[in-house]
């Protein structure tokens, strides 16, 4: 975890983040309100693993913890009644807001969960692209809407910067390939992706290009949400400062009482951001005990 250390200057407890980010990571199941209701899962959730502790801050979710039980093989999971999912990853889908009879794009749909959680979020009315540029990825994407029932997403498979129109959607969700350095807690912790120097550089021309097609893809006073599972200020509030600020702004994201968030930093290593990059949200995995990830919202101009 040595390469964590860089991020001393920014992150409020550098133990307690070193620590965190090697422990086991529980799940979130959440219900497919689609086809049931949140009382007749939190039923079968506690007949099935009594240890589940309901996820104060979004609706119909509940934590399971590590190695108390695999959710992915209970017969509701296969019936579509309900999703697992890794719970700071619900974070973009929280901030996107999306509403029933929307527009909606999710620009790097794959694996899947934030498209369908997305899709629950709206009532299953509207409509939802989910898109992918690797067709093998997409395909996933598309068995996990199937098993949950839900018919208002179509895919698309082409880059993301590449998607034709302007202003055709109400929002977008920006959840953008990057180093994944906010993933160590998976697979029991500690076994962080292999990164090496120029990764972060060469990510970030790709997050910018998705990013500034977003924003030409929302309508105006539209919402994109931008998101990565990483730490690394190069490919977040570097990549926000490259949208121009008469385009779109970076608005405060208000979370839930009780949940611990810091703000996106203004300075990396000498170099200076626009202002409100601060207004993005850093999820530690110290701070509410889950994975890591960015969050930013922005409003276009």
């Amino acid at each position: 975890m040595e390469h964590l250390h860089r991020y001393a200057p920014i992150v409020d407890d550098l133990e307690a983040f070193l620590a965190a980010a090697e422990e086991p990571l529980h799940r979130v199941v959440w219900a497919n309100t689609v086809r049931t209701t949140a009382e007749e899962v939190e039923g079968w959730i506690h007949d099935r693993c009594p240890e589940a502790e309901r996820v104060s801050w979004f609706d119909a979710a509940w934590r399971i913890p590590a190695g108390a039980a695999r959710p992915g093989k209970w017969p509701e999971f296969v019936l579509g009644l309900i999703h697992t999912q890794e719970e700071v990853s619900l974070w973009p889908v929280w901030a996107l807001d999306a509403r029933p009879g929307e527009a909606v794009l999710d620009m790097c749909a794959a694996p899947g969960s934030k498209a369908a959680r997305t899709a629950v979020a709206m009532a299953d009315r509207g409509r939802l692209m989910a898109n992918d540029r690797k067709w093998g990825r997409l395909q996933g994407v598309q068995d996990v809407v199937a098993r949950l029932g839900l018919t208002c997403v179509a895919s698309s498979n082409m880059g993301g910067a590449q998607i034709p129109g302007d202003a055709c959607f109400d929002r977008v969700l920006v959840d953008a390939p990057c180093t994944g350095e906010g993933t160590t807690r998976k697979a029991g912790g500690g076994k962080r992706p292999q990164i090496v120097k120029d990764d972060f550089h060469k990510l970030a021309s790709v997050q910018k290009g998705l990013l500034r097609r977003a924003v030409e893809l929302v309508r105006p006073g539209g919402t994109v949400i931008y998101a990565t599972c990483t730490y690394a200020p190069e490919e977040n509030e570097a990549v926000l400062d490259g949208i121009y600020p008469e385009k779109a702004e970076i608005e405060p994201i208000r979370v839930p009482e009780g949940v611990r968030v810091a703000p996106g930093v203004t300075e990396w290593q000498g170099r200076s951001f626009r202002p409100d990059v601060a207004n993005a949200i850093r999820f530690w995995p110290h701070l509410n005990d889950t994975g890591g990830f960015f969050v930013a919202r922005l409003r276009r101009l």
